[in-house]
């Protein structure tokens, strides 16, 4: 039986809007996500994956706070690219500030998207639609 990856995902806020990008490997919409190492913390984690996905680095005072509550999607049971059953994610939300340069780093994104938080219902997030609503509520965005 496949494992559930333990992950964490960034919600970064600018101002109104929240950052998802086009994902090459799935044809869907996310958020800057990844699972974590043995032994990372979720701090570790989110600095790390941003640095690898976005080419930036945060700072301590950047992150506005980090959800006690986490949220789950399952990936397609019959699909063979997927080696985990689901993705356990702890939320990050983080304040984005102008000395972020948003380069996509390796094959994760395309494209990046700043949207309001209620029009992620318009993009195609696959397997991930309800965590990432749920996602946006623990935030305060929805």
């Amino acid at each position: 039986m496949k494992p559930i990856r333990k992950a964490v995902m960034a919600v970064l806020i600018n101002n109104d809007k929240i950052l998802i990008g086009s994902s090459p490997r799935d044809g869907g919409y996310k958020f800057p996500q990844g699972g974590l190492n043995p032994g990372e913390d979720i701090i570790t984690g989110i600095k790390r994956e941003l640095n690898e996905e976005l080419g930036i680095l945060i700072t301590d005072s950047d992150i506005i706070f980090i959800a006690n509550e986490k949220v789950i999607y399952y990936y397609p049971p019959d699909d063979p690219y997927y080696i985990f059953k689901a993705q356990e994610l702890s939320v990050v939300k983080i304040q984005y500030n102008t000395s972020m340069q948003l380069i996509p780093q390796d094959d994760e994104f395309n494209k990046l998207y700043w949207i309001f938080p209620v029009d992620l219902n318009k993009y195609n997030t696959n397997f991930r639609n309800l965590a990432y609503e749920k996602a946006l509520k623990i935030c305060g965005l929805l």
